[in-house]
Formats: C-alpha cells, structure tokens, sequence
C-alpha cells in the first residue's frame, strides 16, 4: 500500500510540475506586441543621419551613451489612419551583449506606451 500512495504523490508531484512549466511560457501576443502592431503601422528601416535632430540628440545623451545603436525603423501610420505620429524603434546593445529596443516619438520621447 505504501508503494501505491508513494507513486501516486510521485506523479501527482510530476504532473503539478508540468503545469507550472507550461504556465510560465509566453505566448506570442506576449512576446511580439510590435508585430500585432506592424498590421497598423509601416515599418521602414531608416539610418541614423534620418533621424529627427531631437531624436539624435536622445540618442547621444548620457542615457545611451555606453550603448551601440543597431537597426532603426520608422513605423508610420496605416493609410488612412486618423491619427499617430511617425515612431523612431532603435535597437541597441551594450557593452555586456544585453540588447534592447528603445521607440521614440518625433521629438526624442518615450513612445512605447503610445
């Protein structure tokens, strides 16, 4: 009898873990919100020199100065759109290889709320 509730508790113990695994998994909504809005906006990849000259001096502020600058998008609005503003997405690493994506409105703020 010992050895039956021994095993049962062994998969109970194996199934909870499995669930909790499972749990901790992103979906894709979660993992991209970029993409689902990549159907609203025009990504278009622009270099550095095109950038709005407040959005440049974001950029070489002490806030990012020990970061390299990747990629760089405009994401525009769908045509058609009533409103939105052109958003600048820079992707940067640092000195230790952590990477990150930092978007900008026009004028060098936060947009990754909008």
């Amino acid at each position: 009898m010992k050895k039956v509730t021994f095993l049962a508790a062994a998969i109970a113990l194996v199934g909870m873990s499995s669930m909790d695994a499972n749990a901790q998994t992103t979906t894709p909504q979660e993992q991209a919100p970029a993409a689902q809005q990549g159907q609203e906006e025009k990504k278009e990849k622009v270099t550095q020199d095109q950038l709005p000259a407040p959005v440049q001096a974001a950029l070489k502020s002490d806030t990012y100065k020990d970061w390299t600058i990747g990629d760089i998008y405009a994401l525009k609005p769908a045509a058609g759109a009533t409103q939105g503003a052109v958003v600048y997405e820079v992707a940067m690493t640092n000195a230790q290889g952590q990477a990150g994506v930092v978007r900008m409105d026009e004028k060098g703020g936060d947009a990754s709320k909008k």
